[in-house]
């Protein structure tokens, strides 16, 4: 209840071992809420240990506040440990901070990937939205619009996510093979793209016909992008 109250989507809860398990290989989540003393053959934090190769951050929930319980929690892939009964905003705080460590992460381990593991390995972008981050796939942003020091990403669904953030770091962030940078202030996703006017104008209309305007340097690039897609 707290989590949906924050803001957060709950795939799923269960109350066992095994059905934690099934859940965690099945559905994949982003974070996982375990209690410790979980009923079944295994506790929470020997699910943890078990699970540890699949890099899932998971934040422990416990009545044992000893340091043999926290010792064997931090052996797996823990990002926080709340003693009960839970607050809202000790929870909040606890899966802000999450999620900013799992940002962090991915952005540190990105830079050392080759371009193609990139892509694979940033399938999606947080972006911080009234004190809760909201996970966008990039697959559904359309284009990325500067704005001075700021970038605001347009997705499919007509939401609008503001960053403190430039337009060229943005750039770095998404992958070169499907998104394009028109002109200083856009960065389009090259498969939202419906149709493209280089000689009477130089505009572009993406996502849901937003017509956006063609810089003379970044003409070629759309020009050698269309000659690879002939019909």
């Amino acid at each position: 209840m707290l989590i949906r109250e924050i803001g957060c989507t709950v795939i799923e809860s269960v109350d066992n071992s095994a059905e934690a398990l099934e859940l965690i290989y099945t559905e994949s989540p982003d974070l996982i809420l375990m209690d410790i003393d979980i009923k079944g053959r295994m506790s929470g934090t020997e699910i943890g240990k078990k699970i540890e190769h699949l890099g899932i951050p998971i934040l422990y929930i416990t009545s044992f506040d000893d340091e043999q319980t926290y010792q064997a929690a931090q052996r797996s892939k823990m990002v926080g440990f709340l003693v009960k009964p839970v607050g809202k905003y000790a929870l909040l705080s606890c899966i802000n901070l999450a999620i900013s460590n799992i940002r962090l992460a991915t952005e540190n381990a990105a830079e050392s990937k080759s371009e193609t593991d990139d892509f694979v390995f940033k399938k999606m972008l947080f972006f911080k939205k009234k004190n809760i981050y909201h996970k966008v796939d990039i697959n559904e942003i359309t284009f990325v619009e500067s704005d001075d020091k700021y970038c605001i990403t347009h997705t499919e669904k007509n939401e609008k996510f503001v960053t403190r953030i430039t337009i060229s770091k943005m750039e770095k962030s998404l992958p070169a093979s499907h998104f394009i940078r028109i002109h200083r202030r856009y960065i389009v996703n090259s498969n939202k793209i419906l149709s493209v006017n280089l000689f009477e104008g130089t505009t572009l209309v993406v996502g849901k016909e937003k017509e956006l305007p063609i810089s003379r340097v970044n003409r070629k690039k759309l020009e050698q992008l269309i000659g690879k897609n002939p019909l």
